[in-house]
């Protein structure tokens, strides 16, 4: 369902993230800095998918756990 690279973007200082449902897979857009406030709403947005952010180890907030 996941383990894959995040897609990073800058939608400038205000942009939290995004998550998706993709073909029964989850995508990611991360802000390129990741502050603790957009790294704990992306998370959460992809709990809320049935996924796991602790799992993928190739996106920053995953590494984080």
């Amino acid at each position: 369902m996941q383990y894959s690279k995040p897609l990073i973007v800058d939608y400038g200082p205000k942009f939290l993230g995004h998550s998706f449902l993709v073909d029964e897979r989850i995508v990611c857009v991360v802000p390129s800095q990741t502050s603790s406030a957009a790294s704990a709403a992306l998370k959460e947005m992809v709990r809320e998918l049935g996924g796991n952010c602790g799992a993928c180890r190739n996106c920053p907030l995953g590494q984080r756990g």
